[in-house]
């Protein structure tokens, strides 16, 4: 495996700058490009990321030529963020996932990832991994690494071990996925978006297309999207 790094002071979003400038990066291997910060870091669904400039790990990871329908894109998103949880972990870190974005260190975000493909028909041909990661700095009420931890020191080896999980292929890769998250199995409350609804429910699944499966406390099963419904809390410490 050969991966090919792009190190720039400031982007406007490493994912944007991938997907506008992908015909000048090689198309036969893998491709991480990183920035010290972003002006307009993104989310999902277009959410904004902020950073703190030269505090953050700010990362795309640009595949090779590819030929992935939406399936296999769902498990390597998912793949991808168990490489980040499990890095972080064993580095001493008590890092686990909220679907469909987030890792979490205790009850804090410290993390979020961003999928997006570019199609050619029904396949996707390239896919981009971004990721951001709170490490020497974060915003009230977010987690960080550690004012003694630098970004620069974890972008090879994080870029590193997130290809090897994608390319590894694990066919359990969702059952992995599900009892990773903090809220696994747990009554936590959450909002639907489209009602205002506000319920308590246990996360049961997540299905094979990426969506949410909670079930109520009256054995009620509900499926959701990303954006549809939001989690509020628990009753667990994490």
């Amino acid at each position: 495996m050969e991966i090919k790094y792009h190190h720039f002071s400031n982007v406007d979003s490493t994912n944007s700058f991938a997907k506008r400038e992908l015909n000048s990066f090689s198309d036969d291997r893998w491709t991480a490009i990183s920035a010290d910060t972003q002006t307009k870091g993104r989310g999902q669904n277009d959410s904004d990321w902020v950073d703190s400039p030269n505090d953050s790990l700010l990362m795309t990871i640009i595949s090779p030529q590819i030929k992935w329908d939406n399936s296999k894109i769902i498990n390597v998103h998912m793949s991808a963020s168990l490489a980040i949880m499990n890095f972080l972990v064993d580095n001493g870190f008590n890092a686990r996932l909220k679907w469909p974005n987030d890792i979490y260190i205790g009850s804090g975000k410290i993390a979020g990832v961003l999928s997006e493909a570019s199609w050619q028909g029904d396949f996707c041909n390239r896919f981009f991994f971004g990721l951001g990661m709170n490490v020497r700095n974060a915003p009230n009420g977010y987690s960080f690494l550690g004012s003694k931890y630098l970004p620069e020191e974890y972008r090879i080896p994080l870029a590193e071990v997130i290809v090897n999980q994608i390319m590894m292929e694990k066919k359990d890769i969702r059952l992995i996925y599900e009892k990773s998250l903090f809220h696994w199995d747990i009554h936590c409350d959450w909002k639907d978006l489209s009602t205002g609804e506000l319920f308590r429910a246990r996360t049961t699944g997540v299905c094979g297309d990426g969506r949410l499966e909670l079930t109520l406390l009256s054995g009620e099963v509900r499926i959701f999207a990303n954006k549809e419904v939001m989690f509020l809390n628990s009753n667990k410490n994490f």
